[in-house]
């Protein structure tokens, strides 16, 4: 005969299983999933999180939709996402920018960084490149800034963003060169940019590679310099800024994952875990290098220490600048 302490025991144990059958229960991720993108259809960062969402209709077992919430390269699709469910349904795809930047960038947010957005892990990381016009005849980082001290008129750096690592590479390259020529002038996107480049309407400009690759290919514009910490595979003949004179002045645009805060923990995991291992999927690895992305993924935590660490690398450097967005 079982004694009343076993009974009680066994009792126990019951119902901790069964509570915890029901919040693993509670805890599933929804039947479908969207990964919100913050830039239009067709766009580097539109390509990536297609392909990621194809795959991971596979390994969730979940219809996997890829939506759209443009503007202010993730103010918009930040807010929507800090009104949605938390329960992993929203995946927000964005520039590191919207939890790292935005906070010294923006007087006034409608969501709070720190706790409406939980990172989910590290997506890929795309390299900025210095572009000229081809009417300019610069060729090298140092004849550039030659150029531009002779005419100032030439020391305007069209940026597809104002608060990308591209713009505050910029910021920090005015710092350290003494050029105080060097400015910012804001577009709309990276293809109004390029376009402007090419007809030889902005002298220089600074975006992510693979929005300049192959038209520096065709030479229709001239990459100077990228900024990553080493050369990028894509284009292993054109120096990075650290080579070109500038030890410290090294910076890529990290995009990732994010979902709403309060989400729970074990669905921040599975995502992050499951994303994590599609982006490391050889084939698509390649793909994503073809597109100039380099796949990262990794922990929450890695992620939001990253965050954390860009957001103080960055924020002197705007502070300095007197650089806000709004």
């Amino acid at each position: 005969m079982l004694k009343r302490r076993h009974l009680i025991v066994g009792t126990g144990a019951a119902s901790a299983i069964a509570s915890f059958g029901r919040t693993a229960w509670a805890q599933s991720l929804p039947g479908t999933l969207r990964i919100i993108v913050v830039v239009p259809p067709g766009a580097t960062m539109d390509n990536i999180a297609r392909l990621t969402a194809d795959r991971l209709k596979d390994t969730l077992k979940r219809n996997v939709i890829v939506d759209y919430k443009v503007g202010g390269t993730g103010l918009v699709a930040s807010g929507f996402l800090k009104n949605s469910a938390a329960d992993g349904g929203f995946i927000m795809f964005a520039p590191l920018a919207v939890a790292a930047f935005f906070p010294f960038l923006y007087s006034k947010l409608p969501f709070e960084p720190d706790t409406d957005l939980v990172p989910v892990c590290d997506g890929v990381h795309i390299p900025h490149a210095l572009t000229v016009s081809p009417g300019q005849n610069a060729r090298t980082l140092a004849q550039y800034l030659d150029a531009v001290k002779a005419d100032p008129l030439k020391g305007s750096i069209g940026t597809s963003s104002m608060s990308s690592v591209g713009a505050l590479l910029m910021l920090r390259l005015r710092q350290l060169s003494g050029v105080e020529s060097l400015q910012l002038v804001a577009y709309k996107g990276g293809q109004p940019l390029l376009a402007d480049l090419m007809g030889n309407q902005i002298p220089a400009g600074v975006s992510v590679i693979s929005d300049y690759l192959a038209q520096h290919k065709a030479e229709r514009v001239r990459i100077l310099a990228t900024g990553g910490a080493r050369r990028s595979a894509l284009a292993p003949d054109i120096p990075t800024l650290v080579e070109s004179g500038y030890p410290d002045l090294y910076g890529v645009s990290s995009i990732g994952f994010f979902v709403r805060g309060g989400t729970p923990a074990p669905l921040v995991q599975q995502l992050s875990s499951e994303i994590t291992g599609v982006l490391r999927t050889p084939d698509v690895r390649a793909r994503l290098l073809e597109m100039g992305a380099e796949p990262t993924g990794g922990s929450p935590e890695e992620f939001r220490q990253l965050v954390l660490s860009e957001r103080a690398r960055w924020e002197p450097v705007a502070r300095a600048a007197n650089i806000k967005v709004d």
